[in-house]
């Protein structure tokens, strides 16, 4: 069974640009086969769950704790890859913007410069 603690583990969300965001988490203990990320109906789902280790410590103060986060998504945003480094585990995601909705330039044309090329081009 996984423990939901609200907060472990910590995490950030980091805009990089009106299009790329990431979500870092602080998993330090966990490897890439004990994480699982999914993506199901607009929720992204992170979750990790180590293999219970029976060692005689004298003192355990580092918990081996299963965690579940879930991440309510846009449909217009796409999660792009996963990296773990030094006990951070980044999500990359990124928001799609449709052609029809992203900024376009209008050419200005200059009317004197027209006309003077459509009096030219009827001689």
């Amino acid at each position: 069974m996984t423990k939901n603690i609200p907060n472990y583990p910590p995490y950030n969300i980091k805009k990089i640009d009106d299009e790329h965001f990431v979500i870092e988490m602080a998993v330090a203990g966990f490897g890439k086969a004990d994480l699982n990320i999914e993506l199901k109906e607009d929720v992204l789902t992170v979750s990790g769950k180590l293999d219970a280790d029976e060692k005689d410590y004298i003192y355990q103060g580092i918990a081996n704790r299963a965690f579940t986060r879930s991440f309510a998504i846009d449909d217009q945003i796409e999660v792009k890859d996963a990296e773990l480094f030094n006990g951070m585990l980044r999500i990359a995601l990124e928001r799609l913007i449709p052609e029809d909705k992203k900024p376009k330039k209008i050419d200005i044309e200059d009317v004197e410069e027209v006309s003077t090329k459509n009096r030219i081009e009827k001689k």
